[in-house]
């Protein structure tokens, strides 16, 4: 049996998740969007770095979120499902669905890990009827009257959660897709590497750390 490991993002679908509705819940408050704005000095410097970019998504997030009920953020993230999925500019790769399809029925044990949050992953999958798969995403929690990020799955720490949940030995193979290259340190748990749509600057990132040891798939 092998592990599949899939990015999300740009991977499997052609765009940011967390960034679209970052956006959603900003927009539909002008004040919030302004509180945001005051905010930048402090939050960028934290999102210009893949070990610190939680917090300053975290500062962000509890700005959109502070004095909202935990009803009223259930019917705004299915708002945005609705409106993010049936926005024209919203595309799920075919080929990803195929290779999701592929491996499911290879009995392969096929896991989304994502830097997205999990209830953002999950609510895609199930409203587009996506193969039966595990889920290894970012997490968020309550705070002081808002929500801020619980776990951030980016970068290195989706190779400490992967390792943390499974055990890479018991596995034939460890085969991993992802568009970006800030997945590196996920990608070198795998036997094979596929990358999806890179652009110029990410390939020169995965060609420096892979060379050959990786194939280059464009999907549509």
């Amino acid at each position: 049996m092998n592990l599949v490991l899939f990015d999300f993002d740009k991977t499997i679908i052609n765009r940011d998740t967390g960034a679209a509705y970052m956006k959603f819940m900003l927009c539909r408050n002008p004040l919030r969007m302004f509180f945001c704005f005051l905010s930048f000095p402090i939050s960028t410097p934290f999102l210009l770095h893949a070990r610190t970019k939680y917090i300053g998504f975290s500062i962000l997030l509890w700005l959109a979120t502070l004095g909202i009920s935990d009803r009223k953020i259930m019917h705004l993230r299915k708002s945005f499902i609705r409106m993010y999925l049936s926005d024209s500019s919203t595309l799920i790769f075919n080929d990803a669905v195929q290779q999701l399809l592929f491996h499911s029925s290879n009995t392969d044990e096929v896991i989304v890990v994502s830097g997205a949050s999990d209830w953002m992953v999950k609510a895609v999958f199930a409203q587009n009827h996506l193969p039966n798969v595990r889920f290894v995403c970012s997490e968020e929690t309550r705070f002081f009257g808002g929500i801020i990020s619980k776990f951030h799955c980016y970068a290195s720490r989706k190779v400490e959660r992967v390792r943390e949940l499974f055990d890479l030995e018991k596995y034939d193979l460890v085969i991993g897709y992802s568009d970006s290259s800030a997945d590196i340190p996920m990608l070198k748990l795998c036997n094979k590497r596929y990358i999806i749509n890179p652009s110029p600057r990410c390939f020169r990132k995965f060609t420096k750390s892979f060379n050959k040891a990786m194939a280059v798939l464009n999907w549509a």
